[in-house]
């Protein structure tokens, strides 16, 4: 009884087998090589340039993708604590890119000068819905002290990849 049972297993097998290996090839390289690590636009050893005008003022980055990291379900390209540190000590210039799979979309946040007011804390934050087309076009959210103070339209323009 039990070899009757296991003998329909045994034949479907291959065939079972068989439809794994379209997966498998897509998933290796033909010439053994890998790419760089990429989620969404991002990938490890980009440069992406970022402006936009906000609050009557030209805003202009750039933004290096030196490692991707899962941070709470996204992928960024510093770990928590280095973004914490970088927004907390107030780091002009600090930047992090994040794709989050589940919305399909991708931020670019840095640290701008304050200015004369060395102690207020400016936030940029360019956030792309769409990543269609070149340049990716989104919103770019101007915020000092944690406070929203205008929000306008910005550009993301990958510089070079290496």
């Amino acid at each position: 009884m039990l070899k009757r049972a296991v003998l329909p297993l045994a034949l479907g097998l291959p065939l079972l087998l068989g439809a794994c290996g379209p997966v498998a090839s897509l998933l290796s390289s033909t010439d053994g090589e890998k790419g760089p690590l990429q989620f969404g636009p991002l990938a490890v050893g980009q440069t992406w340039t970022l402006s936009g005008v906000v609050d009557s003022r030209n805003v202009v980055t750039t933004v290096k993708i030196p490692d991707l990291v899962n941070v709470q379900g996204k992928f960024a390209s510093s770990s928590a604590r280095d973004e914490y540190t970088g927004f907390n000590d107030n780091r002009a210039g600090f930047a992090v890119a994040t794709y989050d799979p589940d919305r399909r979309n991708a931020e670019f946040r840095w640290v701008g000068d304050a200015g004369a007011a060395s102690f207020d804390k400016v936030v940029y934050t360019c956030k792309l819905d769409n990543l269609a087309g070149n340049p990716l076009i989104g919103t770019l959210t101007y915020t000092r002290n944690g406070q929203t103070v205008a929000n306008g339209t910005c550009e993301a323009n990958l510089s070079s990849q290496s």
